[in-house]
């Protein structure tokens, strides 16, 4: 038995992320394909046609905006190695900017900087040429998540007996988990993954209305800094504007200052009060993970499972924690 056991587990792990998302989306758009089978009864036509809807509106955008995001990193990459060739502030005649000039010309800090920028913009174009050139590959993985999606949506509730079978839990105790673990998905994927989503989407605006470079790059940079915990998007648009506005000082250029109290102002009320505003709203009091585990689940899912684990780390913690409450709450009754 362990032997089928452990060869199953061998076979499913190479597709093992694309099964975990098919599962997730299912659960996501599945208040919808209760909608519509309550309206027209056609649960396979439903299912197939609401999984079709999210492939394609998952694929297309997936494949522009990673060959935007290549594209962009490569500009930035540009823009920055002839910056740090042409020198800061150039126009700049003051104690303050001969002073970073002066650090920036070091040649080791120079040469650091430079090696950095090239490091982490290779990073990104290689990421996105594999991808872009695994296509066959995604296509196999894109089709196991639509089956995923597709069985789980119209079959899912035999899946949840055979799983309270196997778990041998009183009927209560298997409904309590699977409450909590609504909960725990409707906070994750709605509280933090989406708001981070919209974060990364307004920060990335934000740098195009107000003339900074490379918006769709930082607004990737915005959106994964808004799922830690203590950091958030203000890491990246606080520095961005102030840069601009200290620019403009420095080249008497009232533009640029405008830009750059602008971008402050837009990103302060448009990117950062959406964290408090939203999650309040998507996630309720009941919803509510905490932190660390958030924390946790997004760097130990990264280096597990790479930058998917963003998203599987915290939901797999969180949901870890659920299952072990039930059975301590079990224990000690």
């Amino acid at each position: 038995m362990l032997t089928f056991v452990f060869l199953s587990v061998i076979i499913l792990k190479s597709i093992a992320i694309s099964l975990f998302f098919g599962v997730l989306l299912a659960y996501v758009i599945h208040p919808i394909y209760n909608f519509l089978v309550s309206r027209f009864r056609w649960k396979t036509t439903i299912a197939f046609l609401l999984c079709v809807g999210v492939i394609v509106v998952f694929v297309v955008p997936l494949v522009f905006f990673t060959q935007a995001l290549v594209q962009e990193s490569y500009l930035l990459y540009s823009l920055m190695k002839q910056k740090m060739a042409v020198g800061f502030f150039q126009g700049c005649h003051n104690q303050f900017c001969d002073s970073v000039r002066g650090f920036m010309d070091d040649p080791e800090v120079s040469y650091q900087l430079q090696e950095i920028l090239k490091t982490a913009t290779n990073w990104v174009i290689a990421k996105g040429s594999a991808v872009l050139l695994s296509v066959p590959k995604l296509l196999v993985h894109f089709f196991i998540l639509f089956l995923t999606m597709f069985y789980t949506l119209r079959d899912g509730h035999l899946l949840l007996d055979k799983i309270h079978q196997l778990m041998e839990l009183r009927r209560q105790d298997f409904i309590f988990i699977l409450q909590r673990l609504r909960q725990i998905v409707r906070g994750v994927v709605y509280g933090y993954f989406l708001v981070a989503v919209v974060q990364g989407i307004f920060g990335a605006l934000g740098f195009f209305l107000f003339g900074v470079s490379s918006p769709l790059f930082w607004g990737l940079v915005m959106a994964f800094l808004a799922l830690i915990p203590y950091f958030g998007p203000a890491v990246i648009w606080v520095p961005a504007s102030l840069f601009l506005f200290f620019e403009g000082v420095f080249q008497d250029s009232t533009s640029l200052m405008v830009k750059g109290a602008g971008l402050f102002v837009y990103s302060l009320f448009f990117v950062s009060t959406l964290d408090n505003i939203l999650k309040s709203k998507l996630m309720g009091d009941k919803a509510d993970v905490h932190p660390a585990i958030i924390m946790f689940g997004i760097f130990g899912g990264m280096f597990l499972f790479g930058p998917l684990g963003v998203f599987i780390g915290p939901l797999v913690l969180a949901l870890t924690a659920t299952v072990l409450e039930v059975y301590v709450l079990k224990s000690d009754s």
